[in-house]
C-alpha cells in the first residue's frame, strides 16, 4: 500500500476516480508514514490526523454523490508552517511562537480547501522563513531523505515541505519563495518545485518576510501535478483537464517545437559549480533540444552575484521592518543565524531602502526585455548537492546563488530533477520565465519529464 505514497496526483486522482482506494484510506497511508518516519524526518512540526481524516470521508461522500470537486478532491497535501490557519498553530519557524494560534486562514489554504485538498498538517521552515540552507537551530532541522546514514542539508527556507514529498509523507506541499527557498529544497530532495510571479498567488494570511519578494509556491513530483495545485491556487474548482489548461494558454503539444530556450556557457555561471550539477543541466538541455526546442546563448545583462546581494539585501530591510520587535530584544530565543540576517536590515535606511525598491523595479524591466524571445533560461538550481549537516557554513551565501536574481528580477521559476551525484544525491536543474509565464515552464518541464524518468524514482526511508 505504501506505494501509494509516490504516486503522481493525476495517478492518485485516477485511483480516487476509479474506487481502487478511498480518500480515507489514502489519507490514512499518508498519517501511518508520517507516524513512522517523521521523528527521523523531522518534516513536519504539527500534525491534524483527526481532521484530515475528516476532511478525507466528507470527498468520499462526494466522490459516491458524483460531485467530485475535480483532481485535487480527497488528495493528501502538507502546508508550509508560515499559513495560517484558523485555530492551529503556526510558528513560523520559531520558537517564541510555538504556541501561537492562527485567528485566520490563509487565502490560498481556503483556495485548497474548496478544491477538496487534505490537510495533513504543517512543515518545517527556516525560522521566518530567512535561509536557504533549511537550518533551525531550535525547533530542529529536517533531515534529507536520499542519505540514510548522514544528517545532510534539505535545503530552505521549506524545508519538511520538499522532504514530506520526497520521502512520501505528502503527494504535495505548500511552500514560500523570496530567495530560492521553494527551488533550493526541491533540488536537493528531487522533487519538482514551483516559485510563481510576486502576486500570482494571494498572499494574505502567510506570515511575511519581504513583501516586495515574497511568493507561494508548491512542490510536487511533476511538472503536470504542480500545474494542477497552481491553477487550484488561483481559481475556484472546474471540470477542465491538465490538457485543456494548457490548450488555454497555447501550450498544448507533445514537444517542445517553437520555444526558445537560453543556456549559458559554464564560465558564464560565476562561481564554481559541481560536476554533477553542470552534466545534469547539459542533460535537461540535450533533452530539450531533442523535443524541438531551439537553443540560444546569451550573456545575461547583469551580475547574478550582484542581484544576489541586491535581493539578499531586500530581504533584511523588509525583514527588519518586520521582525524588529523580537530581533531587537536580546532575551527573545531567536535562530542565530537568523537574527544575523535580519539584524543586517536596520543598516538600510529609508533612503537606501527606497533606492533598492527603484532598483527592483528597474531590474523587472531589463529582465522582461531581455527575455523577449525566450521562452526559458536553463541554468542550475544549486551549485551543489546536498551537504553534510555539520559542514554548513551559515555565512555563506552560495547555496542560493542561482536563485535569489530570479526573485530580484520578478521571474517565475520550476526546478527539475536532472539526475544524482556519485552519492546518489539529487542534482536539480531551474527553469527560469518572464513574470505570470508559469504555464510555459511548466510545459516544457512537462515534455521533458516524459523523456527521463528522474521524477519517477525516490529514496528508500527507514
Amino acid at each position: 500500500m505504501d506505494n501509494y505514497a509516490f504516486c503522481s496526483i493525476i495517478e492518485l486522482a485516477a485511483h480516487l476516480e476509479l474506487k481502487n482506494i478511498s480518500a480515507e484510506a489514502l489519507t490514512r497511508i499518508f498519517l501511518s508514514r508520517i507516524d513512522k518516519h517523521n521523528q527521523l524526518l523531522n518534516a513536519y512540526i504539527n500534525v491534524f490526523p483527526e481532521q484530515a481524516l475528516e476532511q478525507a470521508r466528507e470527498s468520499d461522500v462526494r466522490r459516491k454523490k458524483g460531485m467530485s470537486l475535480g483532481w485535487l478532491d480527497g488528495i493528501p497535501m502538507g502546508i508550509k508552517d508560515l499559513c495560517e490557519i484558523e485555530g492551529s498553530i503556526t510558528t513560523g519557524g520559531s520558537k517564541e511562537w510555538i504556541n501561537r494560534i492562527s485567528t485566520e486562514t490563509a487565502e490560498v489554504i481556503e483556495k485548497l480547501r474548496a478544491h477538496g485538498v487534505v490537510i495533513l498538517g504543517k512543515t518545517h521552515t527556516v525560522e521566518w522563513a530567512f535561509g536557504g540552507w533549511g537550518t533551525n537551530a531550535l525547533l530542529g532541522t529536517p533531515r534529507n531523505p536520499w542519505d540514510r546514514w548522514q544528517h545532510r542539508i534539505p535545503g530552505g527556507s521549506s524545508s519538511g515541505s520538499a522532504v514530506a514529498v520526497a520521502a512520501g509523507l505528502a503527494a504535495a506541499a505548500i511552500g514560500t519563495d523570496t530567495g530560492g527557498s521553494v527551488r533550493i529544497p526541491a533540488a536537493l530532495n528531487s522533487v519538482t518545485g514551483l516559485k510563481t510571479t510576486v502576486g500570482r498567488i494571494a498572499t494574505q494570511g502567510v506570515l511575511p518576510l519581504s513583501h516586495s519578494l515574497d511568493s507561494v509556491g508548491v512542490f510536487t513530483r511533476c511538472a503536470d501535478d504542480a500545474a494542477i495545485v497552481f491553477d487550484a491556487m488561483m481559481n475556484a474548482p472546474a471540470q477542465s483537464r491538465l490538457q485543456e489548461n494548457y490548450r488555454i494558454h497555447g501550450l498544448e503539444g507533445a514537444d517542445l517545437g517553437g520555444k526558445v530556450i537560453c543556456v549559458l556557457p559554464d564560465e558564464q555561471y560565476e562561481t564554481q559549480v559541481q560536476r554533477s550539477v553542470r552534466l545534469g543541466v547539459r542533460d535537461m538541455v540535450r533533452m530539450a533540444e531533442m523535443a524541438g526546442a531551439k537553443l540560444v546563448r546569451k550573456a545575461l545583462p547583469f551580475s547574478m552575484e550582484t542581484a544576489m546581494n541586491n535581493c539578499g539585501r531586500l530581504i533584511a530591510a523588509e525583514g527588519w521592518r518586520v521582525h524588529k520587535e523580537h530581533i531587537a530584544d536580546p532575551e527573545k530565543q531567536i535562530d542565530p543565524n537568523v537574527r544575523q540576517r535580519v539584524l543586517a536590515g536596520q543598516n538600510i535606511d529609508d533612503r537606501n531602502y527606497a533606492e533598492l525598491l527603484a532598483q527592483h523595479a528597474a531590474m523587472k524591466t531589463i529582465w522582461q526585455e531581455w527575455m523577449d524571445g525566450v521562452d526559458a533560461l536553463l541554468i542550475p538550481a544549486t551549485p551543489f548537492t546536498a551537504l553534510p549537516l555539520n559542514q554548513v557554513d551559515e555565512n555563506s551565501t552560495s547555496i542560493g546563488f542561482f536563485t535569489r536574481f530570479v526573485n530580484w528580477t520578478g521571474a517565475c521559476a520550476l526546478s527539475i530533477q536532472a539526475g544524482f551525484d556519485p552519492q546518489n544525491l539529487p542534482v536539480g536543474a531551474q527553469l527560469v520565465g518572464k513574470a505570470n509565464h508559469e504555464y510555459t515552464l511548466l510545459q516544457i518541464a512537462s515534455v521533458i519529464q516524459r523523456m527521463t524518468a528522474w521524477h519517477a524514482y525516490h529514496p528508500m526511508v527507514g
